[in-house]
């Protein structure tokens, strides 16, 4: 799934063993499935409190307690220096068209027919908010199993998305919050957003230009979110 260039990082040394590199999967997944658990309860709880406080608050943990570490014990130490690249070999050139293509599908199926009831405060809001959590979930959800399963890339692949999406579950237990379509969207949405970004990235081995239409798709998503949720007043 990823190229011979870049399945062999030199930050992964060949001495570590796959011993090692077992320990550092079973790790990765176990605090995936923390994070999903804990989730669980801190969402509806601090939701039935104060539905957008808990919402932000939820965020942030997300952001504190597992992209950061996954970034720093991960997605850092096995990046070969290919992560964060813009170059792509001519071969690969269409993943820039296709990544647009794909933002302004979710532009004109969620955000369009919602533009009537948007404020100036969601879509600052919704730029903010995206513009940390879009580079941070590509850089621990694809760099992190990226760089952690190389010798296993199905495994990898696989076991990312499905953590990925079921990260999102807890979001749908939060009292007070709607989400355009309904749980299903989200989570179906999410189930192939996730897959199509991670195959781009496994194809390349970079995160780059995932993290831009990453970060796109989110301003749209959640300006709609936000103003639909009154998050913004």
């Amino acid at each position: 799934m990823v190229d011979a260039a870049t399945s062999s990082p030199e930050a992964e040394p060949a001495e570590a063993g796959a011993p090692t590199l077992l320990r550092r999967q079973i790790a990765l997944v176990v605090h995936a499935g923390l994070l999903i658990a804990a989730l669980s309860w801190l969402v509806p709880t601090l939701a039935a409190w104060d539905p957008r406080a808990g919402y932000f608050f939820s965020l942030t943990f997300y952001w504190l307690f597992f992209c950061l570490p996954v970034i720093g014990w991960h997605a850092l130490p096995a990046n070969s220096g290919q992560l964060f690249s813009e170059r792509l070999p001519w071969r690969d050139w269409w993943i820039i068209p296709l990544l647009l293509a794909q933002v302004g599908v979710v532009a004109i199926l969620i955000f369009a027919p919602n533009t009537t009831f948007f404020t100036s405060g969601g879509m600052w809001l919704a730029i903010l908010i995206a513009s940390i959590n879009g580079p941070l979930e590509e850089t621990a959800w694809r760099g992190g199993f990226l760089g952690t399963f190389r010798n296993r890339p199905l495994l990898g692949y696989v076991l990312g998305c499905a953590l990925f999406t079921a990260w999102h579950i807890p979001l749908v237990l939060g009292a007070g919050l709607s989400f355009e379509g309904g749980w299903s969207m989200l989570l179906g949405g999410t189930a192939l957003l996730g897959l199509f970004w991670a195959w781009i990235v496994w194809r390349s081995g970079s995160i780059f230009y995932v993290s831009i239409a990453h970060t796109l798709t989110n301003i749209f998503l959640f300006w709609v979110f936000f103003d639909r949720n009154g998050l913004a007043a």
